[in-house]
This record gives C-alpha cells, structure tokens and sequence, in this order.
C-alpha cells in the first residue's frame, strides 16, 4: 500500500500543472494553449457535423451535492464519499462514518445554525449509504461519480411533471412527466442521482475520470436511480466559412499569440491565473463582447495582480502588439460557433429536460490533446 502511494505521488508530481479544470470551455482552449488549442478547438468543432461527433455531446447537469461511490477490492465495503471526502482521501465505509465526517471533519463553520445544517445534511448524506450499497455489486472495483437530481422525491406539478432544481444557487432546473418511463420509477423512488464516469483509484483528481456510457449495473435499486447520460440526437451543421476565417487569422498572428503566452521570468501564471479570471470575470459580468486588449488593460489596472506582473505583460504587448487583441478574437470567433451548435442542439425533450441549463460536455477522444471541454451558453448563463 505505502508503494502504491509512493507511486502516486511520483504521477501526480512528474504530471503537468492542469490549465482550468477538468472540463474547460471550449473557447478557452484558445489562451490556454494558443494556437495548438485553438487548431484543437476546430477540431470539435468538424466533429460535431459529423454523426458520431454530434452524438457525443452529453447534457451538462448541475447537480448537488457530488457523489462518489464505490469498492477497493470486490467484496470489500462501500465507500461513500462527498467532493469534500472525496477529495481529501476520507474513505468512509459505514453510514456512521460519512455522517461523523460530515458534521465534525469537514471543515469549522463559524456559526451554530452552521454546524446544524452541516449536521443535518451530515445524516441526509449517510441515508444514501445503504441505498448505493445495495445498488453497487459486490464484485465491482473502483469508483463511481455522479450528481445528485434530488434526495427526495418531489410532488408533481398540476401538469403531471416533476420539478427539481438541485442546485440552490443556480437557475437550472430539470422536469421530467409523472406518465414517462422515468416518471413511472420517480413514482417508487428516494433518490435519483445522474452517473458521469469512473474512477480506478478513491480521490483521484477530476482530470483523471473515465467517461462511462452505460450505468445498468447501478440501477438496480427500485429506491435509488442512477440515470446514465443524455447524449444528443441532433444534427450539426457548421459554418466553414466562420472555420476558415479563424485558420486565417492562425496563420496571420500565431507565431505572435504564442510568443506572447509564453512563461517568462517573474511571470509563470499568465494562462491560469490572469487570462482565465479575466475572462471568466468578463463573462460573469455579461462583458464577453468586450474581450480586447484595451478591456484586458483597464481589468488588470484594477486587479490585485502585482505591479511588477503588470510591467512584464505591457513588456510582452511591446514585444507582440498584435498578439492580444488577436488572442481575444479568436477566443470571440470560436465562442459564436460554439454558441451556433448549442443553439441547434438545446430544446430536445425526452424522458428528462432543463431550463436554463447549463449547456453540454464532450469527453475527449485519444487523438485530442488537451482534455475534455464543455459548451456552456456564457453570454447567458451565468455561473455561480
């Protein structure tokens, strides 16, 4: 065991530092990785009109709380765990140590209706052990992640659908119809939870998941439902016009773009701690149309990014004046035919659909370098 986890640090060190999170939009591949994520960008893009392209675009949930489940050795007990236990290696194995974990390991809240709440959620969350133990066999190794719809049933409306917004902070909602197949099991049922991918080892990075299509083998319990994901089953068209016009301007600017995203002395963290928060600021701002060198400036003169940072970039702008701007047109070029596809793929309603979702995911194929990437309407969604 002590091996295995030598052998594990070793990965995680010798791995590269992750750019953005597990799934990044699409656009974002742009400053991320300059010209090589843009070209890959575009590569989405084609495989989307394409038939197994498009029908690899899963809905993206916005599920609460995370959950991840499964067995180290077959036979071997369930471990349950939330993203916090997940994340910090709590393999708890009983229903009495997820709640204890929960309550009084997870963190210190700083008021009494706090820690009441934490412990109330503590033993709503180890309600779900005998549920996923029942549901996962006895012979299954690894683990499983997936996001919860609901923990309890909701009534249904008085047109026959079934309502449930799980995350409290966000718009999103999903509905499913009391007659539907799905609605009939909702009918019977505690929990239903939305199945993403699969984990060999507990407490893996989200960069590590493997997508899983086929969640069968989990839902098996009348009590507990674990939806598998929803693909798309449009077509996509796409514009190769808009597609030549970017593979245009690569040519024209990219040796400037990639020069300019180049770590320097003094200023290693360009793409993930200055670039990413600018635009995921701009767009929380509903400000995406405005992505320019002049708005980039006038953000980073009121950022608590250091002075000395500062200098080096108006250095690297002097160096390749035309690589920002042409960076932001870019990112604004792949944004709209990103925003084109969703728009010809939302508005599908089967067994379950939502409203002001989120957009849609694609876990990468092999021949794709730099990870999976998500399609989320930025301009009108905004996140929490």
């Amino acid at each position: 065991m002590l091996l295995n986890e030598l052998f594990r640090t070793i990965r995680e060190a010798e791995a590269p530092k992750q750019l953005g999170r597990a799934f990044n939009h699409l656009e974002d591949l742009v400053f991320f990785h300059g010209t090589a994520g843009t070209r890959e960008a575009l590569q989405h893009i084609r495989d989307f009109a394409t038939a197994e392209g498009s029908s690899s675009i899963r809905m993206k949930w916005d599920g609460n709380p995370q959950i991840y489940w499964g067995r180290e050795t077959k036979g071997g007990p369930l471990l349950l765990a939330g993203h916090n236990g997940w994340s910090r290696g709590a393999k708890t194995d009983s229903p009495d140590a997820v709640k204890d974990f929960i309550a009084n390991k997870s963190g210190s809240p700083k008021t009494p209706e706090e820690q009441e709440a934490r412990n109330q959620f503590a033993q709503e969350f180890a309600n779900l052990y005998p549920l996923f133990d029942r549901a996962t066999p006895r012979d299954f190794v690894g683990f499983v992640y997936a996001d919860g719809l609901f923990l309890q049933r909701p009534a249904a409306d008085s047109e026959g659908v079934y309502n449930f917004a799980p995350n409290p902070k966000s718009q999103t909602a999903y509905h499913v119809r009391v007659t539907s197949e799905l609605g009939k099991r909702i009918s019977r049922a505690k929990v239903m939870v939305v199945g993403h991918a699969y984990f060999p080892e507990f407490g893996m990075p989200d960069s590590a998941q493997k997508p899983i299509s086929d969640f069968s083998q989990f839902d098996k319990n009348p009590e507990l439902i674990v939806l598998g994901p929803v693909y798309n089953t449009k077509s996509v068209s796409i514009d190769l016009t808009s597609v030549a016009d970017v593979e245009n301007d690569i040519k024209k600017y990219g040796a400037e773009i990639d020069n300019f995203l180049k770590d320097a002395p003094g200023l290693t963290g360009l793409k993930n701690t200055i670039l990413y928060p600018y635009v995921n600021q701009t767009a929380k701002a509903k400000q995406l149309d405005n992505l320019s060198q002049k708005h980039f400036m006038a953000w980073l003169g009121k950022s608590k990014i250091s002075a000395g940072q500062q200098a080096k970039i108006a250095e690297k702008i002097k160096q390749d004046p035309n690589a920002l701007d042409a960076l932001f047109v870019l990112v604004k070029k792949i944004q709209n035919m990103k925003d084109n596809i969703i728009d010809q793929v939302e508005g599908e309603q089967g067994d379950v659909w939502d409203t002001h979702g989120e957009g849609r995911v694609r876990y990468a194929d092999p021949n794709k370098q730099f990870g999976n990437v998500k399609l989320v309407p930025r301009k009108r969604w905004t996140p929490t």
